[in-house]
């Protein structure tokens, strides 16, 4: 029987006591640099990344595998839409369940709500405990203020906590300090697509800021135009990000923001059923950071998240609805004829989080980096908890990760979370053996392991629908004592630069095994109304699954006008979860969850100084979505082509993209089709 005991985690002492001990000495770290980071940097310069230990790496001596995709990336792409970006990384799966509501996961299964990924937006951390996911369309975010994204590709519970079960994604925006002037934005094109934005960066002596201004309107896939509702979106943004340095040894920093997005919630086949929706989001950050010395600095971080989301369609009278006389509505339900209503109605999920780190280095052989924190979430919803209450939970943290150099052929990466959850203290430990074979050749052993504690809403929801004080539809409730999920990964890993042929290259080979795994079950319950459902889902720890497979990627620099950027991931799903206990055992499997294969190939061409040329092709084997359709394997092309000009003293570009210059393909849903969109793009950038 799949079910297991639960399990009181157990504490790994040795490993805990060994990371602090190696790097809560007081001398200290350099600080990680935040300037701006191209793909010619690349290419370049080793360059160095913070997300995988949280101090500043290079990919050789990281514990993990990391991608970096750059804002130049993501323009010789003709990216529009998170799906883009994120099919620009090996082993992630990057879908759209509607036009404007985005499934991001990293060895996933396919879920339309996928909930083992973290994602940061300047540290931090956007995952929202209502759906247990990231709501893409209330980020905030515009695509042209991204500096770069750093992205583990593995388990980082031990950094970033239990919500990094298996990876985690920063998404880092320009600093205030990277420019100066305005700049103005606008797109138009395929699907009514209207984008507009204006970014402005000033400095008043010590104080340096960035405000931006964006809006984005779109009509959806084409199919679906005469539909009521379509499956468009309107999202307003508005975004400050500021710095204020009164001395060399401190910088003080305040991010703040909010959007709103008018969009759709539903299964691209069944319309009928398809909710309005809105989402208002804002953000507010603070955070001190002080330099204790030449090799210390300390950093003290607040911020607060807030969402809501509302949703609700009028479904007309009740008689009409079964089809009846009002008159005998009171005798089958007791209750007079009435409208009935569809939705969630207002949900509120709200964060606040407070972390101080300590970035430390103990001599040229030994860095790392030490915190605490705590983080208390809160959600308010009668559609999840039919109670009217509002459920929270606070979860303590302390980690620590450490990177040793005891040779100058081998660095060994420690480290390990501890968290305090309403299920018990979680223990996320990590460790890796990087051996340099060869001047600028790295092979690289890691194993990581983590636990990921079910959030509010997975733990506490309890889903039911009234008409007054009558069930009409019981559909969901939380099995007693949910246990944490428990993830085992092993990975051997070749990295290799050829410095003078400017090639960059890395593999890896990976096993994931996943136990105690969140997901649902049937069972019978007591007879409704007979026109009701008699049955609903019911949460446990009743899935398992293993993962292997191999995923590549490779930068080339042709000559100084051309490189190319090529990645691959193989993965083989082997799954077993409870469909069923009564009245017979029933056992499925998900193993079709996620692509077999996938791919892309990033292209790009300098052709003179004032214009450039990229193509993107993808490629993506067959796959049943677990929430969608089983949707057959496709290749998609994009193509980009931008003419740079000056005027006067301002300077500007012109972008065309065309997506997807072949046959039409379905996007999880075969109903969701995507045909081939031509867009411009103007950007003018004023000096100040």
């Amino acid at each position: 029987m799949l079910k297991n005991h639960k399990r009181t985690p157990r504490c790994r002492c040795g490993m805990i006591f060994t990371t602090i001990g190696l790097v809560a000495m007081p001398v200290g770290a350099a600080r990680a640099q935040s300037g701006a980071l191209n793909e010619t940097d690349l290419l370049g310069e080793i360059p160095l990344q913070t997300v995988v230990s949280r101090f500043p790496q290079t990919a050789a001596h990281a514990p993990a595998s990391v991608t970096v995709i750059t804002a130049d990336m993501l323009r010789a792409a003709g990216a529009m839409n998170w799906v883009d970006v994120f099919r620009l990384v090996p082993g992630f799966q990057a879908y759209a369940p509607n036009a404007n509501r985005f499934g991001i996961d990293y060895h996933g299964q396919g879920r339309e709500l996928p909930n083992h990924l973290e994602v940061m937006v300047d540290g931090r951390s956007v995952y929202d405990p209502i759906q247990s996911t990231v709501v893409w369309g209330a980020l905030g975010v515009d695509l042209d203020d991204i500096d770069r994204i750093e992205i583990v590709r593995g388990p980082s519970a031990a950094a970033h906590g239990s919500n990094a079960f298996t990876g985690a994604v920063n998404i880092i925006t320009r600093s205030a300090v990277q420019d100066r002037g305005t700049r103005v934005r606008a797109t138009a094109g395929d699907r009514g697509t209207q984008q507009a934005g204006v970014r402005h960066s000033d400095q008043i002596e010590d104080f340096n800021y960035r405000v931006s201004l964006g809006f984005d309107h779109n009509n959806g896939f084409p199919g679906f135009d005469a539909a009521d509702p379509d499956d468009g979106a309107e999202t307003w943004n508005l975004g400050l990000r500021s710095t204020y340095t009164p001395n060399l040894a401190d910088t003080l920093s305040f991010d703040g923001g909010f959007s709103r997005q008018d969009t759709v919630f539903g299964d691209a086949d069944r319309l009928d059923e398809y909710l309005p929706v809105r989402y208002y989001s804002q953000h507010q950050r603070v955070a001190w950071e002080h330099q204790l010395s030449d090799t210390s600095d300390f950093e003290l971080t607040f911020y607060h998240n807030y969402l809501r989301t509302y949703g609700v369609r009028d479904l007309g009278p009740i008689s009409a609805s079964l089809g009846v006389s009002p008159v005998v509505v009171p005798l089958l339900l007791g209750i007079p004829d009435q409208h009935s209503v569809q939705g969630f109605h207002t949900i509120v999920s709200e964060r606040y989080d407070l972390e101080a780190v300590q970035r430390i280095r103990l001599s040229d052989a030994l860095t790392g980096v030490w915190g605490v924190g705590t983080r208390w979430d809160g959600v308010d919803s009668r559609f999840f908890f039919d109670d009217g209450a509002t459920h929270d939970e606070q979860r303590p943290r302390l980690f620590a990760q450490s990177e040793w150099l005891p040779t100058t052929d081998l660095a060994i990466s420690t480290g390990v979370m501890l968290e305090k959850t309403p299920i018990g203290t979680l223990v996320s430990p990590r460790v890796s053996f990087n051996y340099l074979i060869h001047p600028n050749h790295t092979l690289r052993l890691s194993n990581a392991r983590g636990q990921r504690a079910p959030s509010i809403t997975e733990a506490d929801e309890r889903q039911v629908f009234r008409l007054g004080d009558v069930i009409t539809d019981d559909q969901r409730r939380v099995e007693a004592n949910l246990g944490a999920e428990r993830i085992n990964n092993l990975e051997l890993a070749y990295l290799a630069r050829f410095p003078e042929q400017e090639i960059d290259f890395d593999i890896k080979l990976f096993r994931e095994e996943v136990r105690d795994g969140l997901d649902d079950y049937r069972e019978s319950i007591a007879a409704l109304p007979p026109f009701f459902d008699s049955e609903r889902l019911v949460r446990d720890n009743v899935a398992r699954w293993n993962a292997a497979g191999a995923e590549a990627q490779a930068v080339y620099h042709l000559s100084p006008r051309t490189w190319f950027r090529l990645h691959y991931a193989n993965q083989d799903l082997n799954s077993r979860r409870v469909a069923r206990f009564d009245p017979i055992l029933q056992i499925r499997n998900f193993d079709g969850g996620t692509p077999r294969h996938s791919g892309g190939l990033l292209v790009n061409h300098r052709w003179s100084d004032a214009l450039d040329f990229g193509i993107f092709v993808y490629s993506q084997s067959a796959v049943d979505w677990r929430n969608g359709n089983p949707i057959s394997g496709f290749t998609r092309v994009d193509a980009q082509a931008t003419w740079h000009f000056k005027a006067g003293s301002s300077k500007g570009d012109l972008q065309l993209v065309a997506q997807n210059l072949g046959p039409d393909y379905s996007e999880f849903n075969r109903a969701n089709v995507f045909e081939t969109a031509v867009y411009l793009r103007a950007r003018l950038d004023f000096p100040d």
